[in-house]
């Protein structure tokens, strides 16, 4: 005998016979003694669930156990019929925690060759899929061995497992929530949709349901609808009340949330929560979790101009930055439409310091796809018109607006505007008129006229002004008698000028000298106009510019004794 192994146990067995003889004398009789070795497997099979109550949907998971106690080793198989309202899990057999890949208990699982004193272990999955009449699951397992004996013939058997008894639950809900996208943006509009099942064979009393709304979501008043009926006075946050659902009935409910504002993860969580009444027992549930991805592309416009001061005439450099800093690439279109009291210059739209030929601001220019976390600066000169009226248009704003698309994971194109801020330039300069009086209109040959000139300057700047062409050819000007405002001003030596130094806005100068005409003069009409030049400065900016008074005509008669 090897260490480690076992004498098969022996049934010892020995007749005897009972006489009596001719002389009436009773002996007993003993035959030899036969000893009969016992040589086979002795198996058991103990089985048993994860659980003894279930519902409908709920996975079961069945545990076989397999010993051998005899003394020869077997070949074992099991197999398991599954109650009705159960069906297999494909690929859900385990021998010993290992994966036996397409075995089924119900063709057989082969559990190998057991020696004697071990064991093997089999588990399977069911998924309860129907509620029998009887609402309990009663399963054992049958376990098919052969062995051979030492004579060497081949011996078949078999051995059922105990009885395993599940109660499945009479009454069962099935909840599901979804949305009309797995993608929104701000300005868009989901539809929730709730769908309860009845699946028990038990009617469910008292069904409420609340479905809160999720942060960066506005409930639409009167959205509700159960089964096709609006539900006009309903409101998902809030407790819908449900008429009984009966064995096998299905309710829908359905509602529309506005998108106002992402919420901080981005994304639209959602649960619906259903209790109801069963035998006067309360419960409850709730579905699945739905979640809405919010796309917010996050682009940014932002404004600058070159002066915030300016004067007619000048130049305006208009600097606009578009930042895209979401998460998603946007297909983006630049208008910006020219302020009133400005003129475009031709070809001076900029797009990343590159000439856009052509191109016009208030017809749109065409930015392409701008990627996440991209930056575009666009640049473009307008020129203030000399004409401009100040005091219609004292202030020239303007503000630039960014149309742009992008496309949801859902297929979708959304379009939305993006505006910049409004800049300003606020417009200065000075106003400067000249009305011209002679007196008299008709004089002699060396008379004398008096010119009386009034300059005003109507704008909202201070001006440096002087005045010239102060006399018509054939006259001579007496610089001693000038006068400005009535302080007399004589310009000695004349230099063809008369300074008026600052002339401030809303102001009027009034300025008079007296001409001489020559003697030697031929025409028989004095014919000009005066004008005066004048010069502002305005942010380190100088600026010039001059004016004409109206014409005037004196007439010269002859000299007559």
């Amino acid at each position: 005998m090897t260490s480690g192994s076992r004498p098969y146990p022996v049934v010892t067995n020995q007749s005897r016979v009972l006489f009596s003889s001719a002389a009436g004398v009773e002996s007993i009789a003993y035959s030899n003694i036969v000893d009969t070795p016992v040589v086979g497997p002795v198996p058991s099979l103990i089985k048993s669930a994860d659980k003894v109550r279930a519902s409908l949907d709920e996975t079961i998971v069945y545990t076989i156990i397999a010993d051998n106690i005899g003394n020869t080793a077997a070949k074992l198989t099991i197999y398991d019929t599954l109650p009705q309202g159960v069906s297999f899990i494909l690929n859900s057999v385990l021998r010993d925690g290992i994966l036996l890949p397409g075995v089924d208990p119900i063709s057989g699982i082969p559990a190998g060759t057991l020696t004697p004193e071990t064991q093997v272990i089999i588990s399977f999955q069911v998924i309860v899929v129907s509620l029998p009449p009887s609402l309990t699951l009663l399963n054992k397992a049958l376990c098919k061995f052969t062995f051979v004996i030492p004579e060497g013939l081949l011996i078949a058997d078999e051995l059922y497992s105990n009885t395993v008894t599940i109660s499945l639950i009479a009454f069962q809900i099935y909840t599901s929530l979804t949305a009309n996208t797995s993608t929104t943006f701000v300005g868009d509009v989901v539809t929730y949709t709730l769908t309860i099942m009845n699946e028990g064979i038990q009617s469910l009393q008292d069904v409420i349901v609340v479905i809160p709304v999720p942060e960066g979501a506005v409930f639409i008043t009167g959205s509700v609808i159960v089964s096709g009926v609006y539900y006009p006075e309903s409101d998902p946050n809030q407790e819908i009340y449900l008429d009984n659902l009966g064995s096998g009935s299905t309710v829908e409910i359905s509602f529309r949330v506005s998108i106002v504002e992402v919420p901080p993860t981005s994304t639209l969580i959602n649960t619906a929560k259903v209790s109801y009444v069963v035998d006067r027992n309360q419960y409850n549930t709730e579905s699945n979790t739905v979640v809405v991805a919010v796309v917010s592309p996050d682009v940014t416009i932002s404004k600058m101009v070159e002066l915030s001061r300016a004067a007619p005439g000048d130049p305006l450099w208009y600097e606009l930055t578009v930042r895209n800093n979401g998460n998603i690439a946007v297909d983006a279109i630049l208008f910006d439409v020219f302020p009133s009291g400005t003129l475009f210059v031709w070809d001076s739209v900029l797009v990343n310091g590159v000439i856009m030929k052509g191109v016009l601001p208030d017809s749109g220019i065409p930015l392409s796809t701008l990627s996440p976390e991209s930056l575009t600066v666009v640049k473009f000169k307008v020129t203030i018109a000399t004409a401009i009226n100040i005091h219609e248009i004292s202030e020239i704003k303007n503000q630039g607006s960014l149309h742009y698309t992008f496309l949801l994971p859902d297929g979708r194109t959304v379009r939305q505007i993006a505006r910049s801020n409004v800049v300003s330039t606020y417009i200065f300069t000075p106003l400067i008129s000249l009305e011209i009086c002679v007196d008299p209109t008709c004089v002699e040959i060396g008379g004398r006229v008096k010119f009386e000139l009034l300059l005003s300057n109507t704008g909202n700047w201070p001006a440096n002004v002087s005045l010239i062409q102060l006399y018509p050819e054939g006259t001579m000007l007496d610089s001693n008698i000038i006068t400005i405002d009535g302080i007399p001003s004589p310009q000695t030596p004349f230099k063809g000028t008369i300074p008026l130094g600052t002339v401030n806005a809303g102001t009027t100068v009034c300025i008079t000298y007296f001409i001489t005409v020559n003697e030697y003069l031929l025409s028989h009409f004095l014919k000009g106009y005066s004008s005066a030049i004048y010069q502002f400065i305005l942010d380190e900016r100088t600026n010039v510019g001059k004016v004409h008074s109206n014409s005037y005509t004196i007439t010269v008669e002859e000299f007559s004794e």
